[in-house]
């Protein structure tokens, strides 16, 4: 039935998406022309704006930013990398540009000639594919106008730009793109070579002087451009970097440069350095700051370095920080960092999402209790794990209020928190407080709260020997994607785009089996000293001074966080249940008698829970066993089939297939419990194997107001083979490697139980179908027409079919298919009889054949086709429009078209009744016809050669007349 089925779809498909694609068509055209409108009005009012304000656009991309609201000028720095390193990041910038084929990239430089030659150019850049490689030697020319080459010798021409888009901006180098893709350009300094540190360091002067533009520069460039032009417009958000090198010349300066962060899930962060004062420093961004290398930890508070240096990775023996010169990670992730905000093209290729990931919202996260524990309890100082799913990467922070007073403060109560990945996630806790001390039982044995909130969009901004700071940072998320979660910062204010986080609190730290003292003091310490919680930086924040930030790694973080999840956790003494539970399944039922699993076979679910000694000491109570069978599963029976005596835990009798197994009961210290669920099986889930898992929720005497989770583990029974025989259970997985809740330091306390099921159906069935024109009018069509001849016999626009194969099917009887493929040229009031053949041709008998066939179009149902013939399967004096005939030996059957007790009805078009088993939309009118019926004719066995059963084959027939 489905050859015949499929084929009156696609012609369905066919007119419906042609439909579809006119109404696209229309609506895509309306849209346009609205953009067009806005395009043209937007336009008129920017120039509109301009004209009026006498305004002089200028087009540079480069220093010009980094200067543009006042303080000191910080200088590009290349220096020997052998020599100046700063946690051995080189002291050299590598600035990238985004660049299409077809447009203009202009450079300049204040260095000219750098070395006094031309062998080392001042200007190098480089291609995506390495296919348009080049330099620029800058040139000064005296005495000319405009006659330098490439060179930025004045405030004016670094304002405006290079002169071909900006009249009186400086003449570039330029050169116009071969190539889509990142560009890398350096900008070489006058004195790159090793010196003396006081020799390469440049003249402090402020953003508003006049810089050098000689040698006086030395390993600074003070101003330098990349400008990259399309059809004469310069198009702005194209340059970034992974870091960059600075040099304010001395210390007692101001640096008030504003860049812009962009991370990789989407987020847009404005930096406002707002008057540090770093001297020589580093700037960049990233996911984790500082890494704590005995774990792997991220650090999340600033770093010192007692041997006074930062040439190594080391702050305090044992911490590094997240470079960004190293290759990102599925957990370090360098951000880029941009002088202007970040054109769509630029994201567009570097594959940034324009609209940022939101975080997960975390699910199934609850704690378990380490050695000894069941379900959310543990002993003091055992600790245990949380666990929690989420749908993306990012970071999580988990918050114990350890101190009870219903807040959760990271400055006070104890903090896990680390990268995250996607799917399941297991945290451990050593059972102590935020001071190292092992965390007690509340009064009465109360839960203590567990918050957790996931992170995107996370920046680090770890800024190195960074002497002062003043006024501190204003750090700005310029595109949250919705609005903030309801959490307070430490003035107990909500936080929002503009809150920062830091720690510049002394800690302790292992190096190796040595505790580890970190001072973080210093004059001029920063206040407060921890801001872990959050505090508003719009006025500026993080400030210190007196060269706190000597020899120190400061940092600061933000980002964008979920929605908070609690769960509670208790720490006992002496009161713990010590729930088990464990699950197996078997082949229970071969109802095909194949002696393999199949579809249709039956399985059976032992669950058995216990409550045993010596751990266990208190009783489960408000004890509930939970299970939800698969999908692939139906639900036939469940029963309790042992209990300890006296246990008063009871099935419920409300349970088919999902939810509580048991009503509420007490599983006592001593007790053990087993259930058994029998399932059908009613999909083969593609030869996956199906899983099922139970869990049991309870409370105890001692924590009434806290419930604990234990999953069930699964069992193998004794099992030795997946899929077993009948009788037998299926193999399980000791240990599948993924941790859903219970000790993940275990591994055979959570794993699901599971079953497969065959894909390959024992002797399965199969029916054919042939469709014919067996009659015009009064003459019957005797033609035999097989798929070999069928091209031959018809028609010269005759397209052979996928299934024409079924016509030569050697189980159909000899001669038995009659009647045309096509039936030529037919005009209005023509009758035409058609005929479906069937034909089991498979292994086994079809039940449950029902057949729908959708009247042609253009043409009219006959209702009366057959009136007067006989027999009439138990109906008459009705219409008679369908007939119905099984093997040689039976008679014909004639239907009324009536939905009446016959097997065969007539839906005229559009009936709201037309079976859902019917092709598409019932336009014209369809007959539906019950080709089996248990008490008439139950199934058609298959054939075993050609017309042999006589049963194996048959015809449904009707007439219509052409309109």
């Amino acid at each position: 039935m489905k050859y015949l089925f499929n084929y009156l779809k696609a012609i369905a498909t066919v007119n419906l998406d042609e439909t579809v694609g006119n109404l696209t068509k229309k609506t895509m055209l309306k849209s346009l022309s609205n953009n067009r409108k806005k395009i043209y009005l937007s336009s008129f009012a920017c120039l509109f704006y301009i004209l009026a304000q006498d305004i002089k656009p200028s087009w540079a991309e480069g220093s010009k930013q980094l200067v543009a609201d006042g303080g000191d000028r910080p200088y590009l720095e290349w220096l020997d990398p052998n020599a100046y390193t700063t946690a051995g990041i080189v002291r050299q910038n590598k600035l990238k540009v985004y660049v299409e084929t077809g447009e203009t990239v202009y450079l300049g430089s204040s260095v000219f000639n750098a070395n006094n030659n031309l062998v080392d150019p001042d200007i190098i850049y480089r291609s995506p594919f390495n296919g348009q490689n080049g330099n620029c030697n800058v040139l000064k020319v005296a005495n000319v106008v405009n006659g330098d080459f490439g060179h930025i010798d004045t405030i004016d021409k670094e304002k405006l730009g290079p002169a071909p888009l900006a009249a009186g901006g400086y003449n570039p180098c330029s050169f116009v793109a071969t190539e889509t893709g990142i560009y890398e350009v350096e900008f070489r300094s006058a004195r790159p070579l090793t010196n003396p540190r006081g020799d390469v360091n440049p003249p402090p002067i402020s953003a508003t002087s006049q810089f050098a533009t000689n040698e006086e520069q030395r390993g600074g460039i003070a101003a330098w451009d990349v400008t990259v032009a399309k059809n004469g417009v310069a198009q702005p958000g194209r340059l970034f970097t992974n870091y960059i090198a600075l040099n304010l010349g001395n210390n007692g300066r101001s640096l008030k440069s504003k860049l812009y962060i962009q991370t990789k899930d989407g987020y847009r962060y404005q930096t406002d350095m707002n008057g540090v004062d770093p001297f020589g420093f580093l700037f960049f961004a990233n996911s984790r700051g500082f890494i704590d290398q005995n774990n792997n930890s991220t650090l999340y508070r600033s770093a010192n370095s007692p041997a006074n240096s930062l040439s190594t990775l080391d702050f305090s023996g044992n911490v590094r920080v997240q470079r960004p010169d190293i290759a990102d990670t599925t957990t370090d992730i360098t951000h880029l960092v941009f002088f202007n905000r970040p054109a769509t093209a630029t994201l567009n290729a570097l594959g940034i999402p324009l609209t940022p990931i939101t975080p997960p919202i975390p699910s199934n996260f609850i704690f378990t209790g380490g050695t000894g524990g069941s379900g959310n309890q543990t002993y003091i100082g055992v600790g245990g794990k949380f666990s929690f799913n989420v749908g993306s990467s990012g970071s999580y922070q988990i918050i114990i209020d350890t101190n009870n007073d219903g807040i959760f403060d990271p400055s006070l109560d104890r903090v896990l928190q680390n990268p995250m990945l996607s799917g399941f996630n297991v945290v451990s806790w050593d059972g102590k407080d935020a001071a190292g001390v092992n965390l007690q039982p509340l009064p009465n044995n109360a839960a203590y709260s567990a918050q957790i909130t996931t992170r995107v969009g996370e920046y680090h901004f770890p800024l190195l020997d960074a002497e002062n700071n003043p006024s501190g940072f204003r750090i700005t998320m310029e595109n949250p994607p919705a609005a903030f979660p309801p959490l307070k910062d430490l003035n107990n204010n909500n936080i929002g785009a503009s809150t920062i986080y830091y720690n510049d609190s002394n800690y302790s730290t292992k190096n190796g089996t040595t505790t580890v003292e970190v001072k973080l003091d210093g004059t001029g310490a920063t206040n407060p000293r921890n801001a872990a919680r959050g505090i508003n930086s719009a006025s500026g924040k993080h400030e210190f001074s007196q060269d706190y930030g000597d020899y120190k790694g400061i940092d600061t973080w933000t980002y964008f966080p979920s929605q908070a999840v609690i769960t509670p956790l208790v720490i006992t003494t002496d009161k713990q249940a010590n729930v088990k539970g464990t699950k197996s399944v078997r082949f229970s039922i071969d109802n095909d008698g194949a002696g393999t699993v199949n579809v249709g076979d039956s399985v059976e679910y032992t669950i058995t829970y216990s409550n045993l000694t010596p751990d266990g000491n208190t009783n489960a109570i408000n004890f509930i066993i939970n299970d939800t069978l698969p999908s692939q599963l139906t639900f036939v029976s469940a029963a309790i089939t042992s209990a300890t005596s006296g246990n008063n835990i009871t099935l419920n009798p409300s349970y088919s297939g999902s939810g509580a197994l048991t009503n509420s009961g007490t599983l006592r210290v001593g007790d053990t419990i087993t259930m058994k669920i029998t399932a059908k099986i009613n999909n083969a889930n593609g030869g996956n194997p199906i899983s099922n898992q139970a869990n049991a929720n309870f409370t105890t005497a001692d924590s009434a107001g806290t419930v604990g989770t234990v999953y069930t583990d699964a069992d193998s029974a004794g099992a030795s083979s997946n899929p077993p025989t009948v009788g037998n259970s299926f193999a399980q997985t000791a240990d599948d490697g993924t941790n859903i809740g219970n000790d993940p330091s275990k591994t055979n306390d959570d794993d699901p139980t599971l079953l497969t099921v065959s894909t390959v159906v024992p002797n399965p069935p199969k029916l054919v179908l042939v469709k014919r024109i067996t009659r015009i009018n009064n003459q019957d069509l005797t033609n035999n027409v097989n798929g070999s001849s069928a091209v031959a016999i018809t028609a010269a626009n005759y397209v052979a079919a996928p299934r024409d194969v079924d016509d030569d099917d050697p189980k159909w009887p000899a001669n038995y298919l009659r009647g045309m493929i096509n039936a030529g040229n037919v005009k209005p009031g023509d009758d035409l009889e058609y005929t479906i053949y069937f034909l089991s041709s498979g292994q086994s008998n079809a039940n449950n054949v029902k057949l729908c066939d959708l009247i042609p179009a253009n043409t009219t149902f006959i209702s009366t086709a057959f009136n007067g013939l006989s027999p009439n399967d138990g109906v008459s004096g009705a219409d008679q429009g369908i007939a119905l005939a099984v093997g040689a030996t039976n008679p014909t059957v004639y239907f009324s078209n009536a939905a009446d007790s016959d097997r065969a009805t007539f839906y005229p078009a559009n009936s709201p009744t037309t079976p859902s088993f019917c092709p598409n939309s019932n336009t014209n009118g369809a007959i539906a016809v019950e080709i089996t019926r248990a008490t008439v004719f139950p199934n058609i066995p298959p054939a075993s050669s050609s017309g042999t059963p006589t049963s194996s084959y048959g015809f449904v027939r009707f007439r219509v007349k052409v309109k």
